[in-house]
């Protein structure tokens, strides 16, 4: 059988829950790895594999500066089938412009055959998504996996467009790379909440979080990733100037997914302002794909 690696970076398990996803799709197929990266993760050989992913979560617009840097470190071979899986929570055209780096590295090893897809997760910070919200997104991810694997079983190359204005607006909110620098000079932990599990401690995946002298203390290489303010069980962390956007708990995704009497809810179809008009074009898009490889497959 074939061997397939997905190597990413996630920050509150938003891009492993893809990862996973893709992994039960392409299985019947493919001898499926994972690698998800942390601080002291090295390069891997990738000689063995036949197909790669590279994953990531969209911050303001771009690839994390920490998955970038690994990549950094990586010899893609050309002789290799290569696609980008990413996830943010919506679906702005401006973030067609986030894997340019990525890209740049492949091309740089001579890789110029890739595809890439754009899956939709809640967002972990600004506001919490209602469940017949993500039902509709993971609707549209389950057609996109759909179309993922018929393009990878039929080595089919999909590129996401961007153009000139979308790459210059995406590398001027490079800018939010420093934010967690220096927002982390905010970050608070309400003592009289916290029961010192050392959750935060434990998973903050760039070791930015220590316990000393009976107190949760905070370095100045933070990513932003909200992993520690998101799943922290008392809702302890306060998280500087982000504080009021904090979001806390887990989705229960299964649950949601599950959930027959959200179906027909059409959440997005219901809602006004700026905010949710870019989701019936992709949705549209995504049915077009898929109804493209449905009568394919006829």
């Amino acid at each position: 059988m074939k061997k397939a690696i997905l190597i990413y970076y996630t920050g509150t398990y938003n891009t492993r829950y893809i990862a996973e996803k893709i992994k039960e799709k392409i299985s019947d197929s493919y001898d499926v790895d994972h690698l998800e990266i942390d601080l002291h993760t090295p390069a891997v050989d990738l000689s063995s594999y036949d197909l790669i992913g590279l994953g990531y979560p969209i911050y303001a617009f771009n690839a994390p500066s920490f998955f970038l840097n690994y990549l950094k470190k990586m010899k893609f071979p050309k002789d290799k089938q290569y696609f980008i899986f990413k996830n943010s929570g919506e679906s702005f055209a401006l973030n067609n412009a986030s894997s340019r780096k990525i890209i740049k590295y492949l091309k740089k090893n001579n890789v110029n055959r890739f595809s890439e897809y754009h899956f939709l997760m809640p967002y972990n910070i600004h506001f919490r998504y209602d469940d017949a919200f993500i039902y509709e997104l993971f609707e549209a991810d389950r057609k996109l996996l759909e179309v993922l694997k018929h393009d990878i079983l039929n080595d089919d190359v999909r590129h996401l467009k961007s153009n000139f204005l979308y790459d210059l607006v995406s590398r001027i909110l490079r800018i939010q790379t420093f934010g967690g620098y220096l927002n982390s000079y905010f970050y608070r932990v309400e003592d009289t909440k916290c029961i010192k599990c050392g959750l935060c401690v434990k998973k903050c995946p760039v070791e930015n979080i220590y316990y000393k002298n009976g107190k949760i203390k905070f370095r100045h290489h933070c990513l932003m990733c909200m992993r520690c303010s998101f799943y922290c069980p008392k809702d302890a962390i306060s998280i500087g100037m982000l504080q009021k956007w904090k979001v806390n708990g887990a989705y229960d995704f299964e649950k949601i997914c599950s959930a027959s009497n959200l179906k027909d809810s059409k959440y997005v179809e219901k809602q006004q302002g700026f905010f949710f008009k870019c989701y019936p074009k992709t949705f549209a898009e995504i049915d077009k794909m898929y109804n493209q490889i449905q009568n394919k497959s006829k």
